[in-house]
């Protein structure tokens, strides 16, 4: 069940840099509203690489609907009596029915602007899920001392601080490309647009960038403490690492003018900054364990 459930997180993260790709190419149009088809074709024309990209991610839909629903029959029938595989086994199931209608929806309604950022969010949220399911699974446990647990703390509530307000950035970015609020400030024509007031779309900018530095300064300051208290070291420095990197492709994306190869790197970064992040919250909450006392 354990190599189960890491075989489909990973199924996962491999459909979420397909997905990244059919926004970033904007190819989410490419097979029409012909869901799950492609322009009313099972084999369509792929001499055209935004359909190679859209119909990958269909056929890639229906493999990741099928792993992680007996990913989580298989948690829940098997360690139904732990608390949390329990709930984050409902938890996955609920955002896959969520994501899947929500991705239908933004097919069959012709990518509507800002409405696919709801897709972002819950497929970003699933594979978060899905990590911190697979951890729950691993019954090795490390245990510290009331001392060394204290101190286990003050990383951890670094990196949550951190991590929490990277989620929210990556769904904010996501709004400020897919509302279009992109194209206004860069002055790049867009068929729809959802934010068409270019003092709206400077203050979305803006916040995301805020943001972005407090996230960096959160990060370096968990390398830190990762260092001295000597857990997740390796993690803390990947983690900060691929931070840095998005925010240098994120720069490069605006001085360019948001050009295909940069979105393309920008957003699959994210999603692996986001998987390293999760692994990070599944080492606290499932591998670390206060040393009970003993009464002699």
């Amino acid at each position: 069940m354990k190599k189960f459930s890491i075989l489909t997180t990973f199924v996962t993260f491999l459909a979420l840099i397909l997905g990244n790709l059919v926004v970033a190419t904007d190819s989410g149009d490419a097979c029409g509203t012909s869901w799950p088809f492609c322009n009313d074709r099972i084999i369509p024309d792929f001499t055209d690489y935004h359909v190679i990209i859209e119909y990958s991610h269909r056929l890639m839909v229906p493999l990741l609907i099928v792993l992680t629903g007996l990913n989580a029959i298989g948690a829940i029938y098997k360690y139904r009596k732990n608390k949390s595989v329990f709930v984050l086994a409902v938890l996955s199931l609920a955002l896959l029915v969520l994501q899947s209608i929500i991705g239908g929806l933004n097919v069959l309604l012709g990518t509507p602007p800002g409405f696919t950022t709801f897709d972002v969010t819950f497929s970003q949220l699933l594979l978060v899920v899905l990590v911190l399911l697979s951890y729950s699974l691993h019954e090795t446990k490390i245990e510290l001392d009331r001392s060394r647990w204290s101190s286990i703390a003050m990383s951890y509530r670094t990196f949550l601080i951190g991590y929490g307000l990277y989620v929210l950035q990556v769904i904010l970015g996501a709004f400020f490309k897919h509302s279009r609020a992109s194209n206004v400030m860069m002055d790049i024509p867009a068929v729809e647009y959802l934010i068409t007031s270019e003092s709206m779309a400077n203050a979305v900018y803006s916040l995301h960038w805020v943001a972005t530095v407090v996230i960096i300064v959160a990060a370096v300051y968990f390398v830190i403490y990762a260092s001295r208290f000597k857990y997740h070291i390796s993690l803390s420095w990947l983690y900060l690492i691929s931070i840095l990197m998005n925010a240098a492709v994120g720069f490069i994306i605006v001085v360019t003018g948001n050009v295909v190869l940069a979105s393309s790197i920008h957003m699959i970064i994210s999603t692996i900054t986001m998987t390293i992040g999760a692994c990070i919250l599944g080492g606290y909450w499932f591998k670390l364990q206060k040393k009970s006392l003993t009464v002699e």
